[in-house]
């Protein structure tokens, strides 16, 4: 019904439109013939007024319509019955009336002499006599005459207005003395049939708007009934609670494909969904649903209440020496090492316990709600270290990790999120300080780590002064080619007394100290130094993208600062690519972070949701966004070559994505399997270990225009 009435709206408007400019027409049509009688009526006139009396002048402009009429004498524009003839003559031949003014200059008003109207006896108005003052001051046609020109236009005559012609009369010194005044009739004739074709105009246009609107109704329904289920279905896509199933998918028409295409947008959506709350390595909730249930967990509490009958403990564990399994097994050695150990623990849980993997190597628990003795809590920490310890197998070989937990408890070790992580944190680095492979509940004199980040936080500071934090590259090729088509920055800090310091702790410790921005803004202003370099040297540098943190972006004046920094080192916009995190998809609907992004977009430069896959992922917020790439998560990717429904996740997130018209790079490509796939389902750029990892910008430039090697051996474009 709302597309019947769109339909409806439109096509009466449209004929609306139509129907007044047509009138308009019609009327501009009246308006000119009645000219066109009016100017022959007075040329009539003016012939038979000069025929009449052939000593006067008739003075005509190059079209042949009256100007003025010249006489020898004011003396002859008497009352007499040869005016009356005269005045009756012309009435006859233009079938208007006509008559003949004298001018009185003492009192500034036009006399009438003559005239053709007659009263309802047939007698002559005004018997031939002198009429005064009939066209005075303030009459429609006076201004003209008095300046001696003629007047063609509505004049009022005995209450009623004419549409007459006007012809000033001059004597022989070219002073006004007079008027000559023909019409064509009542200017009411004329707006009657101006009203009468606008009335069959209204008829015609009400009865061919009835007609539409019944034909219309019956054809949007016959037509969109079978949509309505389908409607709702695409209004409810992208919702919490979206449709679970499609319906009319067993059609074989457009309503069918329709309903198809829903179908499996929906199950698309569903898988997204459920990957927003879960890890897509080893199926337990992801962090997002970790600070859910913890938010959830504090909102039991009331103001001021801190029983213990709403307490919990939050234990965070994290696995010595992942990064040696990485490093000696690889990273698909580490994945199946993680999955193993997270089945361990899910199998341990008891009755009102959450398990999450927070990310990396670290997984969080939280006991049920009422258990926050000591004795429990350590009693459930056992447990969990007893499960994870032991031999693991791996394809790659035998593997054997430790644990340590930090624990923290609740409500005594903090009452929000932050306070409680924090606590849980410093527990977990005190049990990696003392030996690790055991748990830990904080206590208050733990809090000395604070002590090293705030060390850490001012040598983070002097090196960003001195400009000692470096930028390596690692290259993002093209998928078809095996050519370097873009890089990404990444930022190393390698410290003069404690060595190489993680990226990962030094970026913490710009958050928490406020230099996350100031990072940032370090980043994008060396990476454009060094775009100008490279230029500067001869190389023709690729796509060079950078990644932003949310903080940074938010910033006021963001956009003019990445401005100011591409100006400064003559960089254009398009070789610079910002890579964003996925939270940005959650803050993007407030105006002011849309309108940033957009600005971001106007100025040129590329915008890339970083990861895409791993936290809050959804069609709506895909959708909307003004970005140009997407970066699938080398979870989408690991084992899909081996796993058919993997397989088929992958494929529909790249053609999800193409379909919006964004570019598709999959990360972490560290097999010949993993990059054949992505040739296969169409990625546009690849990344990984298997293709080169972050290096020197003297040694990524070295590769630019070369193709791969991982492309001339074997044949894995297949594409």
């Amino acid at each position: 019904m709302r597309t019947t009435a769109v339909f409806l709206v439109v096509a009466s408007l449209s004929m609306a439109v139509l129907a007044y400019a047509g009138l308009r027409e019609i009327r501009t049509i009246n308006q000119d013939h009645s000219e066109i009688r009016v100017d022959r009526a007075a040329r009539a006139a003016a012939a038979l007024f000069q025929q009449d009396r052939g000593e006067f002048v008739l003075e005509c402009d190059a079209a042949g319509s009256p100007q003025k009429i010249q006489i020898d004498s004011a003396d002859r524009l008497q009352p007499s019955d040869s005016f009356d003839a005269l005045v009756d003559s012309i009435s006859s031949v233009n079938q208007g009336a006509a008559n003949l003014f004298r001018y009185d200059p003492s009192s500034g008003s036009f006399d009438r002499i003559a005239t053709s109207f007659t009263d309802e006896a047939g007698g002559r108005i005004g018997g031939s006599q002198v009429e005064p003052g009939l066209i005075v001051e303030g009459h429609p046609a006076y201004a003209d005459l008095v300046t001696t020109s003629p007047y063609i236009g509505e004049v009022p005559v005995a209450g009623r207005m004419r549409f007459a012609y006007l012809t000033p009369i001059l004597d022989a010194d070219a002073a006004l003395i007079g008027v000559l005044a023909v019409d064509v009739g009542l200017v009411d004739d004329l707006n009657r049939i101006d009203a009468r074709v606008v009335n069959r105009v209204a008829v015609a246009v009400l009865v061919l708007l009835g007609a539409m609107a019944v034909a219309g109704i019956i054809a949007m329904f016959l037509a969109f009934r079978p949509l309505n289920r389908l409607i709702k279905v695409a209004h409810d896509v992208g919702s919490d609670d979206g449709p679970d199933t499609v319906q009319l998918t067993e059609r074989r028409d457009e309503i069918g494909y329709l309903a198809q295409g829903l179908a499996k947008v929906v199950d698309l959506q569903r898988d997204l969904a459920h990957r927003a709350y879960n890890d897509l390595l080893t199926g337990i909730p992801n962090r997002a649903a970790f600070m859910r249930e913890l938010e959830r967990r504090f909102s039991l509490f009331g103001p001021g209440d801190k029983s213990d009958a709403h307490g919990f403990a939050l234990l965070i564990i994290d696995l010595d020496g992942f990064k040696e399994v990485n490093d000696g097994l690889g990273h698909q050695a580490g994945d199946e090492l993680l999955m193993s150990l997270a089945d361990s623990l899910r199998s341990e849980l008891q009755p009102g316990e959450f398990l999450a993997r927070l990310g990396g190597d670290e997984f969080a628990l939280l006991t049920s709600v009422g258990v926050a003795d000591v004795a429990a809590v350590q009693r459930t920490a056992d447990r969990a270290l007893q499960s994870l310890s032991g031999v693991r197998q791996t394809q790659s070989g035998e593997t054997s990790v430790t644990a340590s937990i930090g624990i923290a408890l609740i409500p005594e070790h903090g009452m929000t999120s932050e306070v409680a992580m924090s606590h849980a944190d410093l527990a977990l680095y005190a049990v990696k300080r003392d030996g690790r492979g055991h748990s830990r509940i904080y206590e208050s004199s733990l809090s000395s780590p604070i002590q090293r980040r705030m060390h850490l936080a001012t040598e983070l500071r002097r090196a960003l002064k001195n400009k000692t934090v470096r930028l390596e590259y690692q290259p993002i090729l093209e998928a078809n080619t095996g050519r370097i088509v873009c890089v990404e920055a990444l930022a190393r800090w390698t410290h003069e007394v404690e060595g190489e310091i993680p990226p990962r702790e030094f970026v913490r410790v710009a958050e928490n100290a406020g230099l996350i921005n100031e990072l940032g803004d370090y980043v994008i202003d060396q990476t454009c130094a060094q775009i100008a370099s490279w230029r500067e040297r001869g190389f023709t540098p690729p796509i060079v993208a950078v990644n932003v943190s949310t903080a940074q972006l938010w910033q006021s004046d963001f956009v003019d600062a990445v401005r100011a920094r591409l100006r400064r080192h003559g960089v254009a916009p398009q070789e610079l690519c910002l890579e964003l995190t996925e939270s940005v998809l959650i803050q993007h609907e407030h105006a002011q972070h849309r309108h940033l992004l957009n600005k971001l977009v106007e100025l040129g430069v590329h915008l890339s949701i970083d990861d895409f896959g791993t936290g809050y992922s959804s069609l709506s917020y895909l959708h909307d966004l003004p970005v140009h790439q997407v970066k699938i998560d080398r979870m989408f990717l690991a084992r899909s070559a081996n796993n058919d429904k993997r397989a088929q996740l992958f494929a529909g997130i790249v053609s999800l994505a193409h379909n919006l018209g964004l570019q598709v790079v999959a990360e972490g490509v560290e097999t010949s399997a993993e990059l054949e796939l992505a040739q296969l389902h169409g990625c546009d750029l690849v990344q990984g270990f298997l293709l080169g990892g972050p290096m020197s910008a003297e040694a990524v430039c070295a590769r630019f225009g070369a193709v791969n090697v991982n492309w001339s051996a074997s044949a894995l474009l297949r594409v």
